[in-house]
């Protein structure tokens, strides 16, 4: 049984042996808007050194991906010099691997949200001044509709996550379970407070509450209250589903298994 695994099934000290011996490096994959930035500052203080996998978004002279390549093997350089206890970042699954070669032990985790929050959230940061290229995103993508159509914002989430031949082939079993191997600790961001003590008992074995909220856009209010009364119109629904369905699809199965372990949780954590 894997940590997760053993995390879902209650078996929480089967998953808290995962983090002894402590691991070389936990790497938290940040999938975009799930309150990760609020999550990597707070665990930052407490397993320092800690490394931010972080690229300039107003470098254009290579892709997105290209840069976060560059920015993993800097980052492994530097590791093999003075190694950090944490690192987290938008890293997708190529960059989520080249790291755990680099650092044999590697454990990973992440945060998942209801993937409709997730889209609008996402859509509103990326035309929100809080974005370097928010002027460029607005001529571009001039509505909601547009930004769905965008095939970079598909399956967000599976991108970070799961293997691009998974999620090629649109197989939400597959990712369930790639995740379920290779994740010691999957949070919700609907679920963040209790998610939070549960990963700090894990990383710091003694559990607390959050308290940095960082990175929220507080632009776009009026256009997310009407993005949000929309989602009642079953085809807008449906359309967000048929592009996004393996992101549903784990949403789906791991808020289900948050659902089925959090009373036992609560009591395990005090």
């Amino acid at each position: 049984m894997t940590p997760l695994q053993a995390f879902f099934a209650g078996d929480f000290e089967h998953w808290m042996a995962c983090a002894t011996p402590a691991p070389p490096l936990w790497l938290f994959v940040h999938v975009p808007k799930t309150a990760g930035s609020s999550l990597s500052a707070e665990l930052a203080k407490d397993l320092a050194p800690y490394r931010s996998l972080h690229i300039d978004h107003l470098d254009r002279g290579r892709p997105a991906m290209q840069r976060y390549d560059v920015a993993v093997e800097q980052a492994l350089d530097a590791y093999r010099l003075a190694p950090f206890r944490f690192a987290s970042g938008h890293v997708q699954q190529r960059q989520v691997v080249r790291l755990a070669q680099g650092v044999p032990g590697t454990r990973l985790f992440t945060m998942l949200r209801d993937p409709a929050a997730r889209l609008i959230s996402d859509y509103l940061y990326q035309r929100s001044r809080m974005h370097p290229l928010s002027e460029e995103v607005r001529r571009r993508v001039p509505d909601f509709d547009a930004f769905l159509d965008l095939p970079g914002q598909r399956n967000r989430a599976a991108r970070h996550l799961v293997p691009k031949a998974i999620l090629d082939a649109g197989d939400a079993a597959a990712a369930i379970a790639h995740v379920e191997a290779h994740y010691a600790f999957l949070g919700l961001q609907e679920r963040y407070p209790l998610g939070f003590r549960a990963l700090t008992r894990l990383l710091l074995g003694q559990a607390r509450g959050p308290a940095a909220r960082l990175r929220v856009n507080e632009e776009g209010a009026e256009e997310r209250v009407g993005i949000t009364a929309r989602l009642s119109d079953p085809k807008l629904v449906a359309r967000m589903t048929a592009l996004n369905g393996v992101d549903w699809a784990l949403h789906r199965h791991f808020a289900a298994r948050w659902d089925s372990v959090a009373a036992r949780l609560a009591s395990w954590l005090g």
